[in-house]
């Protein structure tokens, strides 16, 4: 993946997570799980870049993230299992607010946020260090 695209998804990233911190404070917690769910998609895709088959599935971005590749030095699979579980749990989070239109508590929507969090944090400092978030 070449920068511009890089900056391009990390931007859409963090314009995810703003608005999934503000959807969280409006008590919107459907569309705080599905933005914040977004801004881990693109922050995982600018970790681990160009995508083999030229797109990303879901859950197939989120094993090739897991797998911790894509840093320097790589980081071992099993630091990131926690991240792993984290992720598919956001995932069924958001399946459940956009597809199965169940109401998301808060206390699920922070756990979210949590992740949304954990997964830029990641990416941040190996990808868009002069960034903000």
């Amino acid at each position: 993946m070449d920068q511009a695209e890089a900056q391009r998804r990390w931007t859409a990233a963090t314009e995810f997570a703003q608005a999934a911190e503000t959807a969280d404070r409006q008590q919107q917690y459907r569309a705080c799980v599905g933005l914040a769910y977004y801004a881990c998609f693109q922050a995982m895709w600018v970790a681990v870049g160009t995508p083999p088959a030229g797109r990303w599935q879901h859950l197939g971005l989120t094993r090739h993230f897991c797998a911790g590749h894509w840093t320097d030095p790589p980081l071992a699979s099993t630091q990131l299992v926690l991240v792993y579980r984290r992720l598919l749990a956001l995932y069924e989070l958001r399946l459940d607010a956009d597809y199965r239109a169940y109401p998301i508590p808060s206390a699920q929507a922070q756990q979210g946020l949590e992740t949304m969090r954990a997964v830029l944090e990641l990416v941040r400092p190996s990808r868009m260090s002069e960034e903000p978030l």
